[in-house]
């Protein structure tokens, strides 16, 4: 299950109080509202990459019989039923205490003429696990045949084959990759005309967590874009509603087996890896956390020149704190990276000071003040490539530093847009799940602060030099 925490789960058996198979399926009522992460109206784990035929997208998820929902606009969701209703026959012998036709962590792709379903049988904290084929020539959601094993892992074997991903290379042909926990993530070539392994295919591994108690890694997703191999892989936790520390990393490769190497050339084979999406959890202290915490499984859907960026998040304030399907956008930097582009809102953002204060406009002056829903209290957030955004409050006035200042203590202001660098401001996200705002002009090297880290309300802002501190964090929560 790409979600599951296997060896955290035999280390920490409290974990296992949480609901891993048995989901219900949660439909709201009403289009879902816009957040920071664009959630669905569905409770989906560990999500399939999307795939779109004739107008409607499908995805298939972690439950019984694998779950599967079609939707024509990526939002609203139709439950189809499962995709393998019975348990294959294979089950009984390769994966004995499976019992419940428990399906975890499918993906699906189009190749060989016919759409194929990746799926894994397994049980809790083994790794007596299957990935196993089912094909269908058409997406109806009745029309799946089992065709048996594809990899399958025991006490003795160094890999867990859990956690399928399928994906084209450069040259058209297709590969495996997969991965849970123990050895890490594998990498193997699949068979075009089959679908299943290449004979005496090698067995690659690609990413791990050699100096972390436990090597939690998992949930593997491979695209190829502009001349390099990405994997998304997720570290940390889940399990843990919103308390779950699950995050995506990234890596990328111009060879398909690797190396992968982090932003920071650190290899994936070594513990590298470049955060990718993150979020703020509940981790006590009463500061507030996010709006949905945990993301997890990558999925990426090129639609022309568009990407579309599925994952599941753990918890979600709108779902009443239900494992949930998002589905966003993907943008490509001009350095070549992937970065995973926040949703347009209404936000407020919260200072990550004690004082849980919000940005707020009055007038043309900003600053920090409790929240209580006014007006100037409304943020919108418009992408300008390369994670740069304009922060527009009232009157379609958008935030930037006086006059076009960019030396440290320049105090900010709001003003009408003038496509200007002093008014676009880079959203790095940190390690802790919050984002610094960093203004475009003098090279990224001022970011949004508090003035003087100041706790009273009507607090001033200015830019200063990047430093880390809570004064220059903050989050956005849905408004």
């Amino acid at each position: 299950m790409k979600s599951l925490s296997y060896r955290a789960l035999q280390r920490f058996p409290a974990l296992q109080r949480f609901p891993v198979v048995a989901f219900a399926v949660a439909i709201l009522a009403g289009a879902a509202p816009r957040s920071l992460a664009a959630p669905t109206d569905v409770s989906v784990r560990d999500p399939s990459t999307l795939i779109k035929k004739d107008g409607l997208y499908w995805v298939v998820g972690t439950g019984r019989g694998a779950p599967q929902f079609s939707s024509s606009d990526a939002r609203q969701w139709t439950p189809r039923g499962p995709a393998l209703p019975q348990t294959p026959a294979w089950v009984k012998n390769a994966v004995p205490e499976n019992r419940d036709n428990s399906i975890w962590a499918p993906d699906i792709a189009f190749f060989g003429g016919q759409y194929r379903l990746y799926y894994v049988y397994s049980t809790i904290g083994s790794k007596q696990s299957a990935i196993g084929l089912a094909t269908n020539a058409t997406l109806d959601p009745q029309g799946w045949t089992d065709r048996g094993i594809v990899i399958q892992s025991g006490p003795n074997t160094a890999y867990n084959a859990l956690d399928p991903s399928v994906f084209e290379d450069a040259q058209g042909a297709w590969w495996l990759a997969f991965g849970s926990y123990f050895d890490g993530i594998f990498i193997t070539p699949l068979d075009k005309n089959s679908g299943k392994r290449l004979e005496n295919g090698p067995i690659t591994p690609i990413a791990t967590r050699p100096d972390v108690a436990g090597n939690p890694i998992e949930a593997p997703a491979v695209t190829f874009h502009d001349g390099w191999y990405y994997l998304f892989v997720n570290w940390d936790f889940c399990l843990q509603g919103a308390k779950s520390t699950y995050n995506i990393r990234v890596g990328r490769s111009r060879e398909v087996t690797g190396p992968y190497r982090d932003k920071n050339e650190q290899l994936l084979g070594r513990g590298g890896g470049t955060l990718f999406l993150n979020s703020v959890v509940d981790d006590g202290s009463g500061r507030p956390f996010d709006d949905q915490v945990g993301p997890g499984h990558a999925g990426i859907l090129r639609e022309g020149e568009a990407y579309r960026l599925s994952t599941h998040y753990e918890w979600s304030r709108f779902n009443r704190g239900a494992t949930t399907l998002n589905v966003g956008a993907l943008a490509w930097d001009t350095d070549g990276w992937p970065r995973a582009v926040l949703d347009a809102g209404p936000f407020k953002i919260v200072s990550n000071l004690g004082t849980r204060g919000v940005l707020e406009v009055q007038g043309h002056a900003v600053q920090t003040n409790a929240y209580e829903a006014r007006a100037g209290q409304k943020w919108v957030l418009t992408h300008r490539g390369d994670g740069f955004y304009t922060l527009s409050g009232p009157d379609n006035l958008v935030l930037g530093s006086v006059g076009g200042a960019s030396t440290p203590g320049s105090a900010v202001e709001m003003a009408p847009f003038r496509n200007a660098d002093s008014q676009k401001w880079l959203a790095r996200q940190n390690e802790d799940g919050t984002y610094t705002l960093l203004l475009k002009s003098g090279g990224q090297k001022l970011a949004l602060d508090v003035a003087g880290g100041s706790l009273s309300d009507e607090s001033p802002l200015q830019v200063w030099s990047d430093n880390f501190n809570n004064a220059q964090k903050w989050t956005f929560h849905a408004r």
